[in-house]
Order: structure tokens, then sequence, then C-alpha cells
């Protein structure tokens, strides 16, 4: 791990035990891939390194679900990306309170925002830009194109000091690094539980997978979305090939590609769209808007049949479902 990682790691950490020394909380919740009940998770009154590094805050939507959180009152936050700076680069947020922070790419070469155990620490809504929504259980980077931005929402739970940087070769060392203060208290209504990064229901070693696969054989797949259709409506994929699923909307209305079993068997590399690229251990949901497109990388890993369906309200009783079939590998 580089050094300034590792400086940045200790030093969140040991301002988060600090302050969750003095007052430690319970937690609120969207769908995504929760665990609860698990040997491993840790409730608020047990807090231990794992809220600020090595875990994953398990029931984000008890916290920043639609209903969860006061969303038509949340606060907003711009920050601009530029060759090579955040303006703000000191950024404060108060546990509890609902957040869309705009990052707007003002340079003329992509941006990386992230801040590792902050947002492993948070609850996540969604990220937002002029092509989609993307939901996972925790980003791990946002990265904004040029003359693009992308919304983040999100409700911080614990208190702390966190390293915010772009990790895009050269641009941390020319300086594109900040901080990020939670204040307030740890949130205890309900209890925030934490799970270690390799319980979850994702593939434990995605992220060596998609590092050692060799993505120019990789297969481009497209997938129309319409209402109120998947064309093809049957996807078919061999295990341990990467693949490229393009998701077209033709439709006059936003569609959404979700498929959960599917997408935690797979070796999950990105979502990409025009505005940027969204990463974390795998999605959760992927909405387009009509008329746009957007990109997931990836790898199956088990072949089984997976059910493929458009969760938006009335979608699917219209008949928009699929199947995608994982073939076991050669």
């Amino acid at each position: 791990m580089k050094a300034w990682k590792r400086f940045l790691m200790l030093f969140g950490l040991i301002a988060v035990i600090a302050l969750l020394g003095a007052g430690c909380g319970d937690g609120d919740s969207v769908d995504n891939g929760n665990v609860e009940g698990d040997d491993h998770t840790h409730a608020a009154d047990e807090l231990d390194a794992h809220a600020v590094e090595g875990a994953y805050l398990v029931n984000a939507g008890d916290f920043a679900g639609k209903t969860a959180a006061d969303w038509a009152n949340a606060k907003h936050v711009k920050i601009e990306m530029n060759e090579y700076s955040f303006v703000p680069n000191n950024l404060t947020f108060e546990t509890g309170m609902p957040y869309i922070v705009e990052l707007v790419n003002n340079g003329d070469v992509k941006h990386e925002f992230t801040a590792e155990d902050f947002f492993a620490s948070v609850a996540w809504r969604k990220a937002e830009s002029g092509e989609s929504e993307v939901k996972v259980p925790y980003f791990t980077e946002i990265e904004v194109f040029a003359g693009k931005s992308v919304e983040l929402y999100f409700v911080p739970v614990v208190p702390g000091e966190f390293g915010l940087v772009c990790e895009i070769e050269g641009h941390l060392e020319a300086g594109m690094l900040g901080t990020i203060t939670v204040t307030g208290n740890a949130i205890t209504d309900p209890a925030p539980v934490y799970a270690p990064f390799v319980d979850g229901p994702w593939v434990d070693n995605g992220t060596e997978v998609v590092a050692a696969a060799d993505w120019s054989t990789m297969e481009t797949i497209e997938i129309e979305l319409g209402e109120f259709f998947f064309e093809p409506n049957e996807v078919r994929l061999t295990a341990g090939k990467p693949y490229k699923l393009v998701l077209h909307n033709h439709g006059d209305v936003k569609h959404e590609a979700t498929a959960t079993e599917f997408f935690n068997n797979v070796a999950f590399r990105k979502i990409e769209d025009a505005s940027g690229e969204f990463k974390g251990p795998a999605p959760l949901e992927v909405e387009t808007f009509a008329g746009k497109e957007t990109e997931l990388f990836l790898i199956p890993m088990v072949g089984a049949t997976y059910g493929l369906v458009c969760e938006i309200e009335g979608h699917y009783e219209a008949g928009m479902l699929g199947t995608i079939i994982v073939e076991p590998a050669n």
C-alpha cells in the first residue's frame, strides 16, 4: 500500500475511534445486498476499526432510502475538479444529513473523486449523471470526464476525518488531494451495522480477477431497453470471459436493469456512461435514461441461469423481464 494512503487511513482511523469513544450509535435502509444477522457484522455499540477500514455499512437504506431521509431538503455541495485540485478541497459534512454532492470537472482530462474509508462508512443512495443512475452497496471510485458532472447522494453516519484524493496517475503527486470532516454525533437510532468487505455477497476476489483479465479480448453484448422489454430478452455468456454489456434505452422513459444474483456472481470492473465511471464491489441497480446508454464491464464467474428485470413501478408487470444464461467455462 502507498505510504500516503497508509497515512490517510491511519489518520482517519485515529480520529474516528476517538470520536466514537464519546458515543457510538445505531442506524437506517436502501436495499444494498444486506447480510444482516451475519456473525461478522458490527452493531453501533461494537464499532471498531471496521467502521472506517476493511468494512462497509450494510444497512445503508435505513439512512439513505427514499423515505428514510428528507431528500427534498438535502444539502447541495458543489466541488470543482481541475488540473490538479479540488475546489474546495476541505469538505465538512454532518452526520444524519442527506447530501447531494455535485462533482463538476472543469479540466481538460478526466479526474477521480476517491475517499476509500469515507465511501465505505456513509449510507449511499445513488450516483446520478445526465445518462443514468447507479446504485452499489458502496462506491470505491468515481471518475468524471472532462466537461461533465456527476451527483452523489449519501448520508454520513459516523464522525471523523478522512482523506480525499484523485488516484489517476500523476494527479495526486501534482497536489490533487484534500480532507473530508464529518461532524456531529454517531447515529444511534437506528443502529448502523458494518460488515467486513470479504463477507459481502459479491465475488470476494473480483478485484484480482478484473486486474488479471485481458480486456482487449472482451466481447460486447448490446441490449435494447424499451416499453416494456429487453431485446434480446435472453443473453448468453460464458463464465470466465470479460464482457461489456451495453444498455441502450430507446424508450421514452427511464428503464432499469436489475439482476441481483447475476451481479453478485460476477467480477465487476465498472459502470460507464458519457459522464463518468462508477466503481464498487458489484452493481445493485442500473437505471438508463431515455435516449441514453450505459455500459457494464464484468466477468461472469458462476454458470447458472439468472433473472433480469426492470423494477421501476409497473415495468415488470408490463412484461419487462429477461434471462441471463451463463455457461460454464470450457
